[in-house]
């Protein structure tokens, strides 16, 4: 699902870290970043940073039920549009205020 968020004149890192996020780099060196709402590796929250500029930033966001199925791929069991990825959307943008 695609998600549009104020920057306030922050980096996109220091965004996402305010609400919740931690960086992630994949085996290829791929940057994107993870949110991990039980403490356990899956399911995550994945949002990969698609366009920025000085004010704004549009994402991806999934939510990763689980590891990929076997070795070498990259197929998961991620969910793109279910009320879970909803509901993370809408306390995304109830968190995205400017700081003081």
């Amino acid at each position: 699902m695609n998600v549009t968020l104020k920057k306030y004149k922050q980096i996109a890192p220091v965004v996402l870290r305010r609400l919740g996020y931690a960086p992630y780099i994949n085996k290829e060196g791929e940057q994107s970043f993870v949110r991990r709402p039980h403490g356990t590796e899956f399911p995550r929250y994945h949002l990969y940073v698609q366009e920025e500029d000085d004010t704004m930033m549009r994402c991806s966001l999934h939510l990763d039920q689980k590891a990929p199925s076997y070795m070498g791929s990259r197929a998961h069991g991620g969910d793109y549009e279910s009320e879970a990825v909803q509901r993370e959307l809408e306390r995304m943008h109830g968190l995205n205020i400017p700081s003081n």
